[in-house]
Order: structure tokens, then sequence, then C-alpha cells
């Protein structure tokens, strides 16, 4: 490598989706003279325990409703943005190792992390980590949440929001810590909900949004991660939501046409 293109962060990356925003942020990091990608890591997601697994779905169905329940599994494509690129073409194409495990948390998973001797893990798209993992890097590992933190932990971004009748979402990296979006926060920035006449659009209408600020900020964060981390603001007062409820899904709805009416376009 030139000095010219010297790296001095090096950064390991884990996704659990070959067709989220980790290539948008692939491609930004390889653009950075001060932080480069040593390996990316795709997790497969395969349940390590399937009765475990199906007592926390039936356990969250009892808290929201089958209905609520039902729903939020049809909400999950409001979120998925438009058509990325493939992970592993994008790693092909940047010349970036890539390897797949079954489990975010499997022993698998933490060997490829400790062969990587990265300084920093960057997670995009996963749901929990555990210490065993964010653990490996020299720095830990830190987070995109596709929401305002720490008003909106564990929270589906723009739909909360709009429940409790405001008209802004925004994102934040933090680090990672043994609960869900709980650490420390490194970054954060507020922007606009693009509403629509339908809650549906609006959701996919943001979420592009989000998708499109996601890689700078990122880039951001790596490039500048230790001044950052020494600045980093301790989520004293975060409020943890989960998926709606089939009644917390109606009073959203109504809120959207309301803010709508408002702020839409």
């Amino acid at each position: 490598m030139e000095p010219g293109n010297r790296r001095d962060m090096k950064l390991v990356v884990l996704t659990s989706s070959r067709f989220g925003i980790a290539s948008a942020c692939l491609t930004m990091l390889h653009e950075s003279g001060k932080c480069g990608v040593v390996r990316v890591i795709i997790s497969r997601t395969k349940p390590v325990n399937r009765v475990r697994r199906l007592q926390q779905k039936s356990k969250k169905a009892m808290q929201i409703g089958l209905l609520g329940a039902l729903n939020g599994l049809r909400m999950r494509a409001w979120y998925e943005g438009s058509p990325s690129a493939d992970v592993v073409e994008t790693c092909r194409r940047l010349g970036i190792p890539v390897f797949e495990t079954d489990h975010t948390n499997s022993d698998e998973t933490v060997r490829l992390m400790t062969e990587a001797e990265a300084d920093l893990g960057l997670s995009l798209g996963n749901s929990y980590i555990a210490e065993r993992v964010f653990g490996v890097p020299k720095f830990g590992m830190i987070n995109v949440h596709g929401e305002r933190l720490p008003e909106y932990q564990n929270a589906q971004s723009v739909i909360w929001p709009i429940y409790n009748l405001e008209s802004t979402t925004g994102l934040s990296i933090h680090q990672i810590d043994r609960s869900i979006d709980t650490g420390k926060i490194l970054y954060r920035e507020e922007y606009p909900i693009v509403f629509r006449a339908r809650l549906r659009d609006t959701v996919r209408a943001t979420t592009e949004i989000t998708w499109q600020h996601t890689p700078a900020a990122v880039r951001y964060v790596c490039e500048n991660y230790e001044p950052l981390a020494g600045d980093a603001i301790s989520q004293e007062k975060g409020k943890k939501y989960t998926t709606p409820t089939i009644w917390q899904f109606i009073r959203m709805t109504r809120n959207n046409r309301r803010l709508y009416s408002k702020f839409g376009r």
C-alpha cells in the first residue's frame, strides 16, 4: 500500500444481510485514507436453539398480541429500502476478504473476528451481538441505529416518533455494550420525516433518506473514532420500544394522517 493511502484504523464488518446498507458503507470506507476494512463477516442468522427462539417469539406475541405480531411481520418489507448491491460482489470488487457464518454469536464468528485482528468492529443490520463477539476488536464494536438515541432504543425507525406526534427522525452510531442500543453515543443526526398520505409510504420514503445519510456518517465515525469515543455520551435516560400492538399501530396511522396534513408534500 502506498504511503499516501496508509490506513490507520483497521475495521471488521459484521452484517446479517447481503443486500442491506453494508455495500454502500463498504464503498464509502474503501475511499477513506484513514481507515480500511480488512474483513467482512456475513451471518446467515440460523438459530442456535430453535426451541428457545420459538419461546422468544411466543413471548413477544403474547406481549403485543397476535394481530400485532402478524402486522409486525407485514411491516418488515417497509424497511428494506431500494434494491442494493450484493455485499459479496462488492467485497470481490473492492478486494475485501468475505466470510460467512451460521450465527452472529457462534464460535465461528468469534474465530473469524479474532483472526481479523481489527482495531474496530462495525455492525450493519444485526440483532443482538454478545460480548464474546463485540469484545474481540481492540476498541470493541459500534452499531448504526436508524433512529434517534437515547429517545428510541430498540425501535423500528420512523413509526414511534409518529406515534408520539413528532415530525423528525434520525440515525445514531453508538458503542455496542451488553444490552441493545444502550451504549455510548458517538454520533447523532436528526432530520425531518418525509410524510406521505399512507404510513407505509412515509416509512419507505424516510428509510431511503436514512440509507442515504448512513454511509457518510459511518465513514466519519470510523475515521474519527478515538476523539469521538473520548467525548461519547452515556445513555442515562433511554427509552425502549418494540413492535407495536395493533392499537398502537392504529394510532400511528391516524397520527401519520394528521402530520401529513401539516408537513406532507
